[in-house]
C-alpha cells in the first residue's frame, strides 16, 4: 500500500487528501496540517505545494475544472450541431455545478461551509479558470465544427459563454436546462449575425 502511495504525486495525494477531508467534515475543518497528516507528508510540503489554504482552494478549483471540461467535451462531441453542441455542453457543466461538493463548498451554498473569501475564485480571481476553459472549449469547436467566426471571434464567443456558465453556477436563477437554452439562443443570435 505504501508503495502505491508514494507512486502517487505529492500534489495529487494532497488534493486528494484535502478532498476527502472537505467531503467528511467540511472546509472549514480544512487545515494545512490535517492534509498532511492525511497525505502523509510534512506540514511544510503542503505549504511549499499551495502557499497558504487559499492556494489550496484555487488548486481544488482548477483540478475540478478537468471534470467539467470533460463533460463538456462528452456533451460537444455528442452533437452533429454548433449550437446544440454548445447548449448540451453547458447543461451538462450547469448540472454537474450542482453536485460537485468542491463548487458548492467554493459558492457557499452549504451553510455551515459559508466562507465568502472562497467565492472570490470562481468571481474576481476567476482568471485562470477561465482561460483554461477557453482554451480548450475553443479547441473542441475547432476540431468538431465549422463555424463562420474568425478566431479572434471564436475566442470572444467562447469566452462569452464560459463567463456566463461560471455566472450561473455561482448564482444559479433557473434549472440548469433553461438557463443552457438561454446561453445557447445568445451565441445563436451571434452565430446568425456572423452567417448572415
Amino acid at each position: 500500500m505504501t508503495e502505491v502511495v508514494a507512486r502517487v504525486p505529492v500534489r495529487e495525494r494532497l488534493l486528494g487528501s484535502a478532498q476527502a477531508v472537505i467531503e467528511a467534515t467540511g472546509w472549514s475543518s480544512v487545515t494545512m496540517a490535517g492534509i498532511a497528516d492525511a497525505a502523509g507528508v510534512s506540514r511544510q510540503t503542503v505549504y511549499n505545494e499551495f502557499g497558504t489554504k487559499h492556494g489550496l482552494a484555487q488548486q481544488l478549483a482548477l483540478r475540478e475544472l478537468e471534470r467539467f471540461l470533460e463533460v463538456v467535451r462528452q456533451r460537444m462531441e455528442a452533437e452533429s450541431e454548433l449550437m446544440p453542441a454548445i447548449q448540451g455542453a453547458c447543461e451538462g457543466a450547469l448540472l454537474l455545478g450542482e453536485q460537485s461538493l468542491i463548487v458548492r463548498t467554493l459558492v457557499g451554498s452549504l451553510p455551515e461551509e459559508h466562507d465568502p473569501e472562497l467565492l472570490q475564485i470562481l468571481t474576481t480571481e476567476s482568471g485562470d479558470i477561465i482561460e483554461v476553459a477557453v482554451i480548450a472549449v475553443k479547441q473542441t469547436i475547432i476540431d468538431r465544427f465549422a463555424q463562420p467566426f474568425t478566431d479572434a471571434e471564436l475566442t470572444v464567443a467562447v469566452e462569452v459563454v464560459v463567463r456566463l456558465v461560471l455566472s450561473a453556477i455561482t448564482r444559479p436563477a433557473k434549472p440548469a436546462r433553461e438557463a443552457a437554452a438561454d446561453i445557447a439562443w445568445v451565441v445563436g443570435l451571434a452565430f446568425k449575425g456572423a452567417t448572415s
